[in-house]
Protein backbone atom coordinates (compact mmCIF):
# COMPACT_ATOMS: atom_id res chain seq x y z
CA UNK A 1 0.00 0.00 0.00
CA UNK A 2 1.12 3.25 -0.69
CA UNK A 3 1.84 4.33 3.43
CA UNK A 4 2.64 0.45 4.16
CA UNK A 5 6.30 0.30 5.20
CA UNK A 6 6.96 -3.10 3.62
CA UNK A 7 9.29 -2.73 0.90
CA UNK A 8 8.01 -5.03 -2.12
CA UNK A 9 10.27 -5.17 -4.90
CA UNK A 10 9.31 -6.65 -8.25
CA UNK A 11 10.93 -6.86 -11.78
CA UNK A 12 9.84 -7.22 -15.16
CA UNK A 13 11.16 -8.39 -18.50
CA UNK A 14 10.28 -7.94 -22.37
CA UNK A 15 10.20 -11.55 -23.44
CA UNK A 16 11.99 -12.44 -26.89
CA UNK A 17 12.49 -16.03 -26.52
CA UNK A 18 9.76 -17.83 -24.72
CA UNK A 19 12.02 -21.01 -24.61
CA UNK A 20 14.66 -18.96 -22.14
CA UNK A 21 11.87 -17.52 -20.46
CA UNK A 22 11.60 -20.47 -17.91
CA UNK A 23 15.18 -19.87 -16.32
CA UNK A 24 14.80 -16.16 -15.84
CA UNK A 25 11.65 -16.89 -13.76
CA UNK A 26 13.17 -19.34 -11.53
CA UNK A 27 16.05 -17.14 -11.49
CA UNK A 28 13.50 -14.06 -10.54
CA UNK A 29 11.70 -16.06 -7.73
CA UNK A 30 14.90 -17.59 -6.02
CA UNK A 31 16.28 -14.16 -6.06
CA UNK A 32 13.22 -12.96 -4.04
CA UNK A 33 11.26 -10.46 -6.32
CA UNK A 34 7.53 -10.19 -5.04
CA UNK A 35 6.37 -9.47 -8.73
CA UNK A 36 7.27 -9.88 -12.09
CA UNK A 37 5.70 -8.54 -14.85
CA UNK A 38 6.01 -8.49 -18.75
CA UNK A 39 4.64 -5.98 -21.54
CA UNK A 40 2.12 -6.10 -23.94
CA UNK A 41 3.72 -4.36 -27.09
CA UNK A 42 3.17 -7.47 -30.04
CA UNK A 43 4.94 -5.55 -32.54
CA UNK A 44 8.16 -6.07 -30.30
CA UNK A 45 7.50 -8.63 -27.93
CA UNK A 46 5.83 -12.17 -27.47
CA UNK A 47 2.42 -12.01 -26.42
CA UNK A 48 2.20 -11.53 -22.76
CA UNK A 49 -0.26 -13.88 -21.64
CA UNK A 50 1.84 -16.88 -23.09
CA UNK A 51 4.51 -15.17 -20.78
CA UNK A 52 1.95 -15.61 -18.14
CA UNK A 53 0.77 -18.73 -18.34
CA UNK A 54 4.10 -19.89 -18.52
CA UNK A 55 4.83 -17.61 -15.06
CA UNK A 56 2.02 -19.26 -13.65
CA UNK A 57 2.79 -22.43 -13.82
CA UNK A 58 6.40 -22.32 -13.22
CA UNK A 59 6.16 -20.20 -9.72
CA UNK A 60 4.89 -20.34 -6.67
CA UNK A 61 5.21 -17.15 -4.39
CA UNK A 62 5.52 -14.34 -6.91
CA UNK A 63 2.27 -11.80 -7.97
CA UNK A 64 2.44 -11.81 -12.00
CA UNK A 65 1.13 -8.66 -13.65
CA UNK A 66 1.42 -7.30 -17.32
CA UNK A 67 2.48 -3.36 -17.00
CA UNK A 68 0.96 -2.76 -18.98
CA UNK A 69 -1.82 -3.23 -21.96
CA UNK A 70 -4.02 -0.89 -23.37
CA UNK A 71 -7.97 -0.95 -24.33
CA UNK A 72 -7.38 -0.83 -28.22
CA UNK A 73 -6.20 -4.02 -28.91
CA UNK A 74 -8.02 -6.34 -27.02
CA UNK A 75 -11.99 -6.54 -26.44
CA UNK A 76 -12.38 -7.19 -22.67
CA UNK A 77 -14.15 -9.52 -22.61
CA UNK A 78 -11.10 -11.30 -24.42
CA UNK A 79 -8.66 -9.94 -21.46
CA UNK A 80 -11.41 -10.91 -19.05
CA UNK A 81 -11.57 -14.41 -19.66
CA UNK A 82 -7.57 -14.60 -20.17
CA UNK A 83 -7.56 -13.12 -16.33
CA UNK A 84 -9.84 -15.75 -15.12
CA UNK A 85 -7.67 -18.29 -16.25
CA UNK A 86 -4.72 -16.71 -15.01
CA UNK A 87 -6.30 -16.44 -11.73
CA UNK A 88 -7.04 -20.36 -12.05
CA UNK A 89 -3.24 -21.27 -13.02
CA UNK A 90 -2.02 -19.05 -10.30
CA UNK A 91 -3.90 -19.26 -7.08
CA UNK A 92 -4.95 -15.78 -7.50
CA UNK A 93 -1.71 -14.38 -7.80
CA UNK A 94 -2.25 -12.14 -11.31
CA UNK A 95 -3.13 -8.38 -11.93
CA UNK A 96 -3.68 -6.87 -15.20
CA UNK A 97 -2.15 -3.02 -16.44
CA UNK A 98 -3.98 -0.87 -18.44
CA UNK A 99 -3.00 2.29 -19.95
CA UNK A 100 -3.39 4.73 -22.98
CA UNK A 101 -1.46 2.28 -25.24
CA UNK A 102 2.03 3.65 -26.82
CA UNK A 103 4.71 1.34 -29.17
CA UNK A 104 1.74 -1.42 -29.20
CA UNK A 105 -0.32 0.58 -31.03
CA UNK A 106 2.25 3.25 -33.42
CA UNK A 107 3.25 0.06 -34.81
CA UNK A 108 -0.03 -0.80 -36.03
CA UNK A 109 -1.16 2.69 -36.73
CA UNK A 110 -3.61 2.73 -34.15
CA UNK A 111 -4.94 5.77 -32.30
CA UNK A 112 -4.15 5.52 -28.18
CA UNK A 113 -7.22 5.33 -26.05
CA UNK A 114 -8.32 8.23 -24.37
CA UNK A 115 -9.37 9.00 -20.91
CA UNK A 116 -12.71 7.56 -20.69
CA UNK A 117 -12.72 4.66 -22.84
CA UNK A 118 -9.60 3.65 -20.47
CA UNK A 119 -12.28 3.83 -17.71
CA UNK A 120 -14.86 2.31 -19.93
CA UNK A 121 -12.67 -0.59 -20.47
CA UNK A 122 -11.15 -0.50 -16.82
CA UNK A 123 -14.94 -1.38 -15.81
CA UNK A 124 -15.82 -3.76 -18.10
CA UNK A 125 -12.78 -5.82 -16.85
CA UNK A 126 -13.18 -5.44 -13.55
CA UNK A 127 -17.01 -6.73 -13.79
CA UNK A 128 -16.88 -9.68 -16.35
CA UNK A 129 -13.54 -11.32 -14.28
CA UNK A 130 -16.14 -10.69 -11.09
CA UNK A 131 -18.84 -12.38 -12.81
CA UNK A 132 -20.83 -9.18 -13.93
CA UNK A 133 -21.93 -8.32 -17.06
CA UNK A 134 -20.49 -5.45 -18.78
CA UNK A 135 -20.87 -2.46 -21.16
CA UNK A 136 -18.41 -1.95 -23.45
CA UNK A 137 -18.72 -0.51 -26.99
CA UNK A 138 -22.56 -0.45 -27.59
CA UNK A 139 -23.34 -3.55 -26.36
CA UNK A 140 -24.00 -5.35 -22.91
CA UNK A 141 -21.92 -8.61 -22.35
CA UNK A 142 -21.05 -11.20 -20.06
CA UNK A 143 -17.98 -13.90 -19.33
CA UNK A 144 -20.73 -17.19 -17.86
CA UNK A 145 -17.63 -20.36 -17.96
CA UNK A 146 -16.15 -18.70 -14.46
CA UNK A 147 -15.41 -15.79 -12.34
CA UNK A 148 -11.84 -14.93 -10.31
CA UNK A 149 -12.08 -11.27 -9.47
CA UNK A 150 -8.50 -9.49 -10.70
CA UNK A 151 -7.22 -6.26 -9.55
CA UNK A 152 -7.02 -3.77 -12.56
CA UNK A 153 -4.27 -1.22 -12.44
CA UNK A 154 -4.25 2.11 -14.54
CA UNK A 155 -0.51 3.49 -15.58
CA UNK A 156 -1.41 6.89 -14.64
CA UNK A 157 0.66 9.98 -16.15
CA UNK A 158 -0.93 12.61 -16.50
CA UNK A 159 -3.71 14.60 -14.17
CA UNK A 160 -6.78 13.38 -15.45
CA UNK A 161 -5.41 9.66 -15.90
CA UNK A 162 -4.13 10.06 -12.56
CA UNK A 163 -7.75 11.23 -11.09
CA UNK A 164 -9.01 8.24 -13.14
CA UNK A 165 -6.94 5.57 -11.29
CA UNK A 166 -7.97 7.13 -7.65
CA UNK A 167 -11.56 6.86 -8.35
CA UNK A 168 -11.50 3.17 -10.17
CA UNK A 169 -8.22 1.16 -10.03
CA UNK A 170 -7.26 -1.45 -7.94
CA UNK A 171 -4.07 -0.19 -8.39
CA UNK A 172 -1.62 2.63 -10.25
CA UNK A 173 1.58 2.50 -11.85
CA UNK A 174 3.69 5.53 -11.85
CA UNK A 175 6.47 6.25 -14.33
CA UNK A 176 9.21 9.42 -13.95
CA UNK A 177 8.06 9.26 -10.23
CA UNK A 178 11.29 8.58 -8.22
CA UNK A 179 12.03 12.31 -7.16
CA UNK A 180 9.70 13.52 -4.24
CA UNK A 181 8.31 16.52 -6.17
CA UNK A 182 7.20 14.44 -9.33
CA UNK A 183 6.01 11.71 -6.63
CA UNK A 184 3.78 14.06 -5.19
CA UNK A 185 2.59 16.10 -7.89
CA UNK A 186 0.96 12.65 -9.24
CA UNK A 187 -0.09 11.71 -5.38
CA UNK A 188 -2.30 15.05 -5.68
CA UNK A 189 -4.11 14.16 -8.61
CA UNK A 190 -4.73 10.52 -7.40
CA UNK A 191 -5.94 11.83 -3.75
CA UNK A 192 -8.05 14.06 -5.87
CA UNK A 193 -9.58 10.88 -7.24
CA UNK A 194 -10.18 9.09 -4.08
CA UNK A 195 -11.78 11.38 -2.18
CA UNK A 196 -14.14 12.02 -5.29
CA UNK A 197 -15.07 8.55 -4.97
CA UNK A 198 -15.02 8.39 -1.12
CA UNK A 199 -11.89 5.60 -0.81
CA UNK A 200 -8.66 6.21 1.24
CA UNK A 201 -6.14 7.33 -0.96
CA UNK A 202 -3.95 4.75 1.85
CA UNK A 203 -5.64 1.85 0.45
CA UNK A 204 -4.33 2.24 -3.04
CA UNK A 205 -1.71 -0.10 -3.96
CA UNK A 206 1.07 2.20 -5.58
CA UNK A 207 4.12 1.01 -8.39
CA UNK A 208 6.85 2.88 -9.47
CA UNK A 209 8.83 1.81 -12.52
CA UNK A 210 12.11 1.85 -11.57
CA UNK A 211 15.55 1.51 -14.18
CA UNK A 212 18.01 -0.08 -12.22
CA UNK A 213 21.47 -0.38 -13.88
CA UNK A 214 24.41 -1.91 -12.55
CA UNK A 215 27.82 -0.54 -13.91
CA UNK A 216 31.25 0.49 -13.32
CA UNK A 217 29.94 3.89 -12.62
CA UNK A 218 26.58 6.31 -11.95
CA UNK A 219 27.65 7.77 -15.74
CA UNK A 220 28.33 4.56 -17.41
CA UNK A 221 24.69 2.80 -16.28
CA UNK A 222 22.89 6.29 -17.18
CA UNK A 223 25.01 6.61 -20.40
CA UNK A 224 23.75 2.63 -21.23
CA UNK A 225 19.98 3.70 -20.54
CA UNK A 226 19.49 6.74 -22.65
CA UNK A 227 17.14 5.19 -25.02
CA UNK A 228 14.84 3.79 -22.48
CA UNK A 229 15.26 7.98 -21.31
CA UNK A 230 14.01 8.86 -24.31
CA UNK A 231 11.14 6.15 -24.38
CA UNK A 232 9.63 7.23 -21.25
CA UNK A 233 9.66 10.61 -21.87
CA UNK A 234 7.85 9.83 -25.21
CA UNK A 235 5.15 7.85 -23.03
CA UNK A 236 4.87 10.02 -19.91
CA UNK A 237 4.55 13.46 -22.46
CA UNK A 238 3.20 12.26 -25.52
CA UNK A 239 -0.40 13.91 -25.12
CA UNK A 240 0.49 16.92 -22.97
CA UNK A 241 2.75 17.93 -20.10
CA UNK A 242 0.56 20.55 -18.42
CA UNK A 243 0.40 19.11 -14.29
CA UNK A 244 2.90 16.83 -14.63
CA UNK A 245 5.61 18.91 -12.72
CA UNK A 246 7.69 19.74 -15.83
CA UNK A 247 10.00 23.20 -15.65
CA UNK A 248 8.95 25.52 -17.99
CA UNK A 249 12.42 25.25 -20.15
CA UNK A 250 12.01 21.25 -20.23
CA UNK A 251 8.99 21.21 -22.34
CA UNK A 252 10.58 22.42 -26.00
CA UNK A 253 12.83 19.77 -26.07
CA UNK A 254 10.42 17.16 -24.74
CA UNK A 255 8.06 18.48 -27.53
CA UNK A 256 11.26 18.05 -30.54
CA UNK A 257 11.79 14.48 -28.65
CA UNK A 258 8.06 13.39 -28.90
CA UNK A 259 8.18 15.00 -32.94
CA UNK A 260 11.37 12.37 -33.40
CA UNK A 261 11.17 9.67 -31.13
CA UNK A 262 11.25 6.57 -33.28
CA UNK A 263 8.56 3.53 -31.48
CA UNK A 264 10.04 0.83 -33.47
CA UNK A 265 12.50 0.52 -31.48
CA UNK A 266 10.76 1.33 -28.27
CA UNK A 267 12.51 0.40 -24.96
CA UNK A 268 15.23 -1.88 -27.24
CA UNK A 269 18.40 -0.05 -25.78
CA UNK A 270 20.60 -2.42 -27.99
CA UNK A 271 18.64 -1.21 -31.45
CA UNK A 272 17.45 2.41 -30.41
CA UNK A 273 20.65 4.34 -31.21
CA UNK A 274 18.23 6.68 -32.58
CA UNK A 275 16.42 7.35 -29.31
CA UNK A 276 19.20 7.85 -27.90
CA UNK A 277 21.49 9.97 -29.22
CA UNK A 278 17.88 12.22 -28.90
CA UNK A 279 18.28 13.07 -25.57
CA UNK A 280 21.71 14.19 -25.90
CA UNK A 281 21.68 16.05 -28.92
CA UNK A 282 18.16 17.84 -26.63
CA UNK A 283 20.22 18.26 -23.35
CA UNK A 284 17.64 16.28 -21.19
CA UNK A 285 19.96 13.34 -19.75
CA UNK A 286 20.75 14.92 -16.72
CA UNK A 287 16.48 16.04 -16.08
CA UNK A 288 15.48 12.66 -16.70
CA UNK A 289 17.45 10.43 -15.33
CA UNK A 290 16.73 10.96 -11.84
CA UNK A 291 13.01 10.60 -12.49
CA UNK A 292 13.69 7.10 -12.91
CA UNK A 293 16.79 5.73 -13.43
CA UNK A 294 19.41 4.12 -10.41
CA UNK A 295 22.60 3.48 -12.10
CA UNK A 296 25.96 2.73 -11.26
CA UNK A 297 27.63 -0.01 -8.68
CA UNK A 298 26.69 -1.95 -6.14
CA UNK A 299 27.38 0.27 -3.17
CA UNK A 300 25.74 3.13 -5.21
CA UNK A 301 22.76 1.44 -6.47
CA UNK A 302 22.08 0.26 -2.46
CA UNK A 303 22.75 4.21 -1.66
CA UNK A 304 20.06 5.26 -4.40
CA UNK A 305 18.12 2.56 -3.47
CA UNK A 306 17.89 3.23 0.26
CA UNK A 307 17.14 7.05 -0.86
CA UNK A 308 14.02 6.25 -2.93
CA UNK A 309 12.33 4.08 -0.35
CA UNK A 310 13.23 6.56 2.59
CA UNK A 311 11.29 9.14 0.52
CA UNK A 312 8.68 7.11 0.07
CA UNK A 313 8.27 4.95 -2.55
CA UNK A 314 7.11 1.43 -0.97
CA UNK A 315 7.06 -0.29 -4.30
CA UNK A 316 9.14 -0.99 -7.28
CA UNK A 317 9.26 -2.58 -10.59
CA UNK A 318 13.06 -2.77 -11.52
CA UNK A 319 13.02 -3.07 -15.50
CA UNK A 320 15.82 -5.29 -17.05
CA UNK A 321 17.18 -2.97 -19.88
CA UNK A 322 20.56 -5.01 -19.27
CA UNK A 323 22.20 -7.55 -21.53
CA UNK A 324 22.74 -10.14 -18.67
CA UNK A 325 18.95 -10.50 -17.12
CA UNK A 326 20.04 -13.80 -15.35
CA UNK A 327 23.25 -12.08 -13.84
CA UNK A 328 21.02 -8.83 -12.94
CA UNK A 329 18.71 -10.70 -10.98
CA UNK A 330 21.43 -12.96 -9.23
CA UNK A 331 23.46 -9.75 -8.53
CA UNK A 332 20.20 -8.20 -6.88
CA UNK A 333 19.21 -11.54 -4.82
CA UNK A 334 23.17 -11.86 -3.65
CA UNK A 335 23.74 -8.22 -2.45
CA UNK A 336 21.80 -5.61 -3.93
CA UNK A 337 18.16 -6.28 -2.31
CA UNK A 338 19.73 -7.75 1.35
CA UNK A 339 21.39 -4.54 2.03
CA UNK A 340 18.48 -2.41 1.72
Amino acid sequence: MSTDSTLRIGTGVAVRDVTRYPEWLATAEAAGFDLLTTGDSQSLWAEPFVAMTMAAQLTKRPDLAITVSNPMTRHPAVVASACIALQQLSGGRFRYGIGSGDSALRNIGTRPAQVDEIEAYVRAVQDLCAGREAFWGGSRFGVHWHAAPTPVWIAAEGPRTQELAGRIADGVILSNCLDPAMREVAFSNIRRGCEAAGRRFEELEIWFMCNLVPAASEAEGIDSVKAILAGTANHVYRFHMEGKGLPEDVKPKLEELERRYDSRHHASPATAAHNAALVDELGLVDFLAPLGTLAGPPERLVERLQEVVASGARNLILSQFVEDEIGFMRLLGDEILPAV
